[in-house]
């Protein structure tokens, strides 16, 4: 008997310790990048821009275009599938073709990022702000070379030119927010994952992030708002019945006002 309350206590205690550290680590998430929308916004049209249209000159001066976009496009089909070694070979021989194609440096930067060689990805982020400054694309995928370096004030500077470039994409506001979080700067997290949610206001995990930077700052009003909001969007989400049920124990006077 006295061998099984001992087991039970045991027991009872690793889960009490585990649920402290998964709470405590809940926002230590890695940012969300997905190299397959790390195109320039205006990939599609370098495509084609020439060497399609008959009306179109397919050499000018050194460069022939027919040529350049048929190497590109061959990139860009394994890049999309995923190959990323073959399309590696085909971007390079793009920019043997034309040295300033930024689609072929971007795309082949992302390859370089997904391979932990930041460092090189950064040598050509930089070669592409030297001749284009305008693609809020590059500014991101500049962003997560920086922050995979380590470097994440810089990191926070290449997305802010992003949304000064763009700002209707709320990712590139929650790759600020949770940069912010990593650096324990938690209000201005909150902040930024609330600019997010003015863009994308549906969005359950936006407000359950936001719900937990909330807690963290001791804004238990504006806890209350992002779980009232998460159960009006999915009203059966356990973790934000659970957390609001929690809160109004707590502090009942702030749910009885609402």
């Amino acid at each position: 008997m006295n061998r099984l309350i001992i087991s039970i206590a045991i027991v009872v205690v690793l889960v009490f310790i585990f649920y402290r550290r998964a709470k405590s680590h809940a926002m230590q998430r890695p940012i969300y990048w997905d190299p397959q929308a790390a195109r320039s916004d205006q990939a599609g049209v370098m495509q084609t821009q020439t060497g399609e249209k008959e009306t179109e000159p397919t050499v000018l001066g050194d460069l022939d275009f027919s040529e350049i976009n048929r190497t590109f496009r061959i990139g860009d089909m394994h890049f999309t599938r995923g190959n990323f070694a073959e399309a590696e070979k085909w971007f390079i021989k793009v920019l043997a073709l034309n040295e300033k194609h930024t689609e072929a440096m971007n795309l082949l930067g992302v390859i370089y990022i997904q391979q932990g060689n930041a460092r090189r990805a950064e040598i050509l982020y930089r070669k592409i702000f030297s001749i284009t400054q305008k693609e809020p694309t590059y500014y991101c995928n500049y962003g997560r070379c920086l922050y995979n370096q380590g470097r994440h004030h810089d990191a926070i500077e290449a997305y802010e030119n992003a949304v000064k470039l763009d700002a209707t994409k709320p990712s590139r506001l929650i790759s600020i927010g949770q940069i912010y979080y990593e650096l324990k700067d938690y209000a201005q997290a909150l902040s930024y994952f609330l600019k997010a949610l003015k863009i994308d206001p549906q969005n359950v995990e936006y407000l359950m992030m936001a719900e937990e930077l909330a807690s963290m700052t001791g804004d238990s009003e504006r806890q209350h708002k992002c779980l009232k909001k998460v159960l009006e969007i999915d009203p059966y989400n356990e973790e934000a019945k659970n957390k609001l049920s929690k809160l109004s124990i707590d502090a009942p006077q702030v749910s009885s006002s609402e």
